[in-house]
């Protein structure tokens, strides 16, 4: 009989320490996030006349992204700006940069557009921003979403100056 409950006892123990070990690893396979649907590609959806060549945003809430235009012309960047909202009217951005400006407060390493920028069509500029949310830069986890949203100010000779959305993001920060 002491011999049945010392089997009994070995074999509770032996596949309880195994329910135990296996628990721990999902558990931290679970809290490292191995099983979160985050294989999605990132995504930049541009507005007629502009093609997305490169895109990135890092956990830094730098956007890096690589702009072409197709418009039969040049145009004159004069500033460019990142935000995960529209303002209420939609025609400009909701947080940072609101006014599109070329002011050095919202780009990153001093690449604001100073002296203008001149974008010939069928050509890429790379472009580097800081994008900003409500609490200030959008700053985030690898591998976190962000959704978003390219404003540009721009000249066209002869037309004027025009600010516009150029770009709908949705970007893996990395």
């Amino acid at each position: 009989m002491q011999h049945k409950a010392q089997a009994a006892v070995d074999f509770l123990s032996t596949y309880g320490i195994a329910l135990i070990i296996i628990s721990i690893a999902i558990a931290v396979i679970v809290k490292v996030g191995f099983l979160t649907p985050t294989l999605s590609t990132s995504t930049c959806t541009p507005e007629p006349g502009f093609a997305c060549e490169f895109y990135a945003i890092n956990t830094s809430g730098v956007l890096e992204i690589s702009l072409a235009q197709a418009t039969g012309s040049q145009l004159i960047l004069r500033g460019f700006a990142c935000s995960t909202l529209p303002n209420t009217t939609g025609n400009k951005p909701m947080f940072g940069n609101i006014y599109v400006t070329n002011s050095i407060a919202y780009y990153p390493s001093g690449d604001a557009p100073v002296n203008s920028i001149t974008m010939y069509s069928s050509t890429a500029q790379t472009l580097y921003v800081n994008c900003y949310g409500p609490g200030g830069i959008a700053k985030g986890r690898i591998g976190n979403s962000f959704i978003g949203y390219l404003w540009l100010n721009y000249t066209v000779p002869g037309y004027g100056t025009i600010t516009q959305q150029a770009a709908t993001l949705d970007l893996r920060y990395t």
